[in-house]
């Protein structure tokens, strides 16, 4: 494939350290099967469109500006690579996430929440019911899901042994205590470089019908 700038931004900053964590969206696909995702606070992260087909990226910054702005580029490296036989569909939003956004509500599937702040509380509107939320605790985004009603934890995504699992969720889980960002080394060097390293659990919130 032609060299594309923007698409070697996301392999420095992702593939290249072994931060896309394609894992945990490939146990997601595999277990609920969602297919219309959004993502506010994407940056250029854009690995989950190699699993699912139709995702839209919600962000702010000039990086992500610049990135989306080459549209047919970041198509063509999704549809290169992605794992199933439809054609990707990719939408960019440059907006806070936490104001209104120009989406229907209960639209998708699954709402992902990783390293961004405050998205199950602003954006679990579009998030069908039954629709899957996915979080860490990084922002104590998980404590602050589990203590919404709407939502329920079902099940947790784990790191281990180089691989992610899906485990179902006990109480002991909501008990996890909250922290403070950046506590958690998350690279380390090797002999290639700096590596990501993975320190989370990931969090399956299941959206419920509203209590009245």
């Amino acid at each position: 494939m032609k060299s594309n700038s923007e698409i070697d931004l996301y392999r420095k900053t992702y593939s290249d350290i072994l931060f896309e964590r394609a894992g945990l969206f490939k146990v997601i696909k595999e277990n609920y099967g969602c297919n219309y995702v959004l993502y506010p606070g994407s940056s250029i992260h854009i690995t989950p469109s190699l699993f699912f087909p139709h995702v839209v990226y919600v962000d702010q910054s000039p990086i992500a500006i610049k990135f989306f702005a080459d549209g047919p580029g970041v198509l063509q490296y999704i549809n290169t690579n992605k794992k199933y036989k439809r054609s990707a569909y990719v939408r960019f939003i440059n907006q806070d996430y936490s104001t209104a956004m120009p989406l229907s509500e209960e639209q998708f599937d699954l709402l992902i929440s990783l390293f961004a702040d405050g998205i199950s509380r602003n954006c679990k509107k579009y998030l069908k019911p039954g629709g899957i939320l996915v979080t860490h605790n990084f922002h104590n985004d998980a404590a602050e899901a589990a203590a919404d009603r709407e939502l329920k934890l079902i099940a947790v995504v784990r790191y281990r042994k180089k691989a992610y699992s899906l485990v179902e969720a006990t109480p002991d889980d909501l008990l996890a205590p909250k922290r403070k960002p950046g506590a958690k080394k998350y690279t380390r060097r090797t002999s290639d470089g700096i590596e990501y390293k993975e320190n989370e659990d990931y969090f399956i919130f299941r959206r419920c019908a509203a209590h009245g």
